[in-house]
């Protein structure tokens, strides 16, 4: 390929790169924030369906509890998740523990 065409491309393809503007984080901040939502809705239905029928929700605000990190909260739901062969993905897993955190536990 020659210089020129080279030259060409490469001005062609930065013409249409985008540049970021405050609109693009004020975009992102909205994206982030339905897509929590969403985690948390699709977190609770999880939770819901699952969880608490094998338990009441008083597991969760015991004062004696095993969970004590959101890490170890995840794990929690994960191990739940493996026993009981429940068939959660990752992101499905994600949900259910982000959903506890937000209404039980309240881990940073």
């Amino acid at each position: 390929m020659s210089n020129k065409i080279q030259s060409a491309l490469v001005i062609l393809i930065t013409s249409y790169v985008p540049i970021a503007s405050a609109s693009d984080a004020e975009e992102g901040k909205e994206l982030y924030e339905s897509v929590a939502l969403e985690r948390t809705i699709s977190g609770e239905v999880y939770t819901d369906a699952n969880c608490e029928t094998c338990h009441s929700s008083d597991i969760y605000t015991r004062p004696n509890r095993r969970v004590h990190t959101y890490s170890r909260l995840e794990a929690q739901v994960e191990m739940c998740n493996t026993m009981l062969d429940v068939g959660w993905f990752p992101d499905e897993v994600s949900a259910v523990a982000t959903y506890l955190n937000q209404k039980y536990y309240k881990f940073d």
